[in-house]
């Protein structure tokens, strides 16, 4: 047996060589000239050649491009439009064959490196992360430009579609009309048909127009909805573009997430932030023709309200009632004016009655007063007259230099007085007691007070100017200015309208037992609450307190004049010449009594007469802001005489 030896032969150890990628050079050109440019192509092989079989050479075509034709407007706005639908794409050709050919494929190619199975798997798992987010912003920004390109088209045939409606409709309306007119051939049908053609084809005309393009026919109204509806329009588009903003935002930040943590610079507050910041200007966008509109009619209201108020205002502080508004200015008021004049009258007045140069002593008389007041004032009444005469276009009550003047002229008109000399027996008492009396020389001042009706014919007011006095000297104006009269139980009323009532008349009258006596107090008591004055006195529906008890006792048929007048000294005169007087004690219903307040230059100085009703009553007519009352006889003050007609 023959052994062989194969030490002869050497071993061949076999490794496998390492594995070569290789990488795909991506063409490179450079530019040698204006509008040229050339491609450099990969390296050559040495060992190529070129194959000489002989035959005509045949050549590449050339590398050097021409400058690109001039394209016209139609092929350029096709070009634009085929590139706009070009979809989003990734860069990342290796990642992205790697996912499309599969697990295989991906383990074809990196089979020859080490660990390529685990890059094969990252790559793939990269591809299927990626992909939702790379389909996403493609399929995204391609339903974007959908929708917009969408919605002007919708916007383009909605108008083409109220152009067609127009014309359709005016064409059916003229064949219409035709049709209806067919058979009339005379010239006057033929211009019915041509008017009603016309109508027809511009009524629907007008209507498809304003139905198509939001276009309002009638002026004002329609403009108003037209821009309504214009402005909606907008914001609804706006709000469009803030859905989509907001998305893209979303998608931005997501992939901003994708990069490494060192690449990345988004963050959540500044997402969230572009995102209210968009929504805040969207809903600011979307209200400010609420707010707007909110603010118009708040000012509209305000003028509303404001102007009438404003204008009543003007027009009562340029009349006589501003006299009971707020002054317009600080400082002196017609109030505070008025009574410093007269304030200043009566100290001359008294100043004259005090010094009495010459005689043994002054007296002070108010010339026929009649009243209840110690120390009359027609106050009140002065203020009245110089508003109505001076406020009525004009602000009187600014107290300037012009209008204290006007208000000094009316306090001169109303208060004046005069001085008198006389002699009047007074009665002295010496040291030992005895009574003897003496005539003394008198210096008599008297005092004239005219009232607002005196005025009246004085400055020559008309209807309009007596009406406002009367209302500025009724009892409820004149409580506004401090006045609270004097007395109380009836106050002032309306003309011929009681404020007694008959059951309450009925008690009084029921314990008297002389029916003169009766007639007499009935007609008193149904006059109290009736209006005071010495004008109307005779009118029956106005009274002074001589009137009242004139006609009280004119009731009963007996009349109480003197000499022809009615007077309070001139009644009291009367029934005391007469003897027909009696004691308070001995006082009955209907019995007159006569007070004195204050010298008058009267009989006995008497300026006030009540009736008495029994029961310790009396029914008076005091004055202006009061009227006739009923009330307690204690609370009248001095009587001077009683009498009973």
């Amino acid at each position: 047996m023959k052994i062989k030896k194969v030490d002869d032969k050497p071993m061949v150890i076999h490794t496998k060589k390492k594995a070569k990628i290789h990488m795909h050079e991506p063409k490179k050109a450079k530019i040698k000239g204006s509008n040229i440019y050339t491609v450099q192509r990969g390296p050559k092989i040495a060992s190529a050649k070129i194959n000489d079989t002989g035959k005509k050479k045949s050549y590449r075509k050339s590398t050097i491009h021409q400058a690109e034709k001039k394209e016209k407007e139609p092929s350029k706005f096709k070009r634009n439009i085929r590139e706009s639908n070009t979809s989003i794409k990734t860069k990342n050709t290796n990642l992205h064959i790697a996912g499309r050919t599969g697990a295989l494929a991906a383990g074809a190619v990196t089979e020859q490196v080490e660990g390529g199975q685990e890059v094969s798997q990252a790559a793939y798992l990269a591809y299927e992360v990626s992909r939702p987010v790379t389909g996403t912003a493609s399929r995204g920004a391609s339903l974007f430009r959908k929708k917009a390109a969408a919605e002007a088209k919708r916007r383009i045939k909605k108008v083409e579609t109220g152009k067609k409606l127009a014309k359709k409709m005016g064409k059916k309306a003229a064949s219409d009309t035709a049709k209806k007119v067919a058979g009339d051939t005379t010239k006057t049908a033929a211009k019915e048909t041509a008017k009603n053609t016309a109508k027809e084809t511009a009524k629907t005309t007008a209507k498809a127009a304003t139905t198509a393009a939001g276009t309002a026919v009638a002026p004002g109204a329609g403009t108003a909805v037209g821009m309504a509806a214009g402005y909606a329009t907008g914001v609804s588009i706006e709000a469009k573009d803030v859905k989509a903003a907001n998305r893209s935002r979303k998608i931005k930040f997501f992939l901003d997430k994708m990069k490494e943590q060192e690449n990345q610079t988004d963050s959540v507050v500044k997402l969230v932030k572009d995102l209210i910041v968009k929504k805040a200007v969207l809903w600011i966008k979307a209200a400010a023709p609420i707010i707007g509109l909110v603010l118009l009619l708040l000012v509209l209201l305000v003028v509303i309200v404001a102007v009438p108020v404003i204008a009543v205002i003007a027009i009562l502080y340029n009349s006589p009632f501003a006299l009971f508004l707020p002054p317009l200015e600080s400082g002196d008021t017609v109030q505070t004016v008025t009574s410093a004049y007269v304030s200043e009258f009566n100290r001359d007045v008294n100043t004259k009655v005090n010094e009495h140069t010459g005689y043994d002593f002054g007296e002070l008389v108010y010339v026929d007063y009649e009243g209840m007041d110690e120390n009359p004032s027609n106050y009140y009444d002065i203020m009245a007259v110089y508003m109505v005469k001076y406020g009525v276009g004009d602000t009187a009550t600014i107290m300037n230099d012009i209008s204290k003047g006007w208000l000094q002229t009316v306090v001169n008109d109303m208060c004046s007085y005069t001085t008198s000399s006389g002699t009047k027996d007074v009665e002295e008492t010496d040291a030992d007691g005895n009574v003897t009396t003496v005539t003394k020389s008198v210096l008599y001042v008297n005092v004239t007070l005219k009232s607002y009706r005196d005025m009246i014919s004085v400055y020559g007011f008309n209807s309009d100017q007596v009406e406002m006095l009367e209302q500025i000297m009724s009892p409820e104006f004149m409580g506004q200015l401090g006045y609270a009269g004097s007395g109380s139980g009836g106050g002032g009323g309306s003309p011929g309208v009681s404020s007694m009532t008959e059951d309450e008349i009925n008690a009084i009258l029921s314990g008297i037992t002389d029916s003169r006596q009766k007639a007499v107090c009935s007609y008193a008591l149904h006059r109290v609450g009736y209006p005071y004055s010495q004008e109307l006195r005779d009118s029956g529906n106005y009274y002074d307190c001589s009137s009242l008890a004139y006609y009280s006792w004119k009731d009963a048929d007996v009349n109480i004049s003197y000499g022809g007048a009615t007077t309070a000294a001139a009644e009291a005169q009367g029934l005391d010449e007469a003897g027909k007087t009696v004691s308070y004690d001995e006082m009955q219903p209907g019995d007159l009594i006569f007070y004195s307040f204050t010298n008058n230059g009267r009989y006995k100085n008497i300026s006030h007469v009540a009736v008495y009703v029994g029961n310790g009553k009396v029914v008076e007519a005091l004055n202006e802001r009061v009227g006739v009352v009923y009330r307690d006889v204690a609370s009248v003050g001095k009587i001077v005489v009683i009498g009973r007609p």
